[in-house]
């Protein structure tokens, strides 16, 4: 009986946790203090010239610093789209949401895949993964 009541007491939170990995994809990566992990979904503004893109991070010895890139194909656009962004980030082990403004052309709604790489005095990370870019 113990041993399920423990089994439900973990599935719960993670049952209740929002999705931020697609099976075979690289979104989530840890070591020794450091973590990362990329949203499923980004919003797109200014005529598909920006995306805005969320990231869980964390991370431990003061100061880092986060980027990241986004590709998108055809047939989700017309011509591929290429684009980077970054931002600091706070390491002091708690676990941030950032957001990240990515600057590039011609992006459109649907599937396109973000790399992105942490760089912290706790270590540095980096993850891929695909996700959809949605209109909001």
């Amino acid at each position: 009986m113990k041993r399920v009541l423990a089994t439900a007491a973990v599935a719960v939170p993670l049952a209740l946790a929002p999705a931020v990995a697609f099976a075979g994809d690289r979104s989530t990566s840890t070591t020794s203090g450091s973590a990362l992990s990329i949203n499923q979904y980004a919003d797109f503004n200014f005529a598909g010239t920006q995306l805005d893109v969320g990231l869980q991070v964390r991370c431990t010895g003061g100061t880092g610093v986060v980027d990241i890139s986004v590709d998108q194909y055809y047939p989700e656009t017309p011509i591929a789209a290429h684009g980077t962004g970054f931002m600091d980030v706070v390491c002091d082990g708690k676990t941030r949401n950032v957001g990240v403004t990515v600057v590039g052309a011609v992006y459109d709604a649907g599937k396109a895949k973000a790399t992105a790489t942490l760089i912290a005095p706790s270590g540095n990370q980096t993850v891929s993964r695909q996700i959809l870019v949605r209109v909001v």
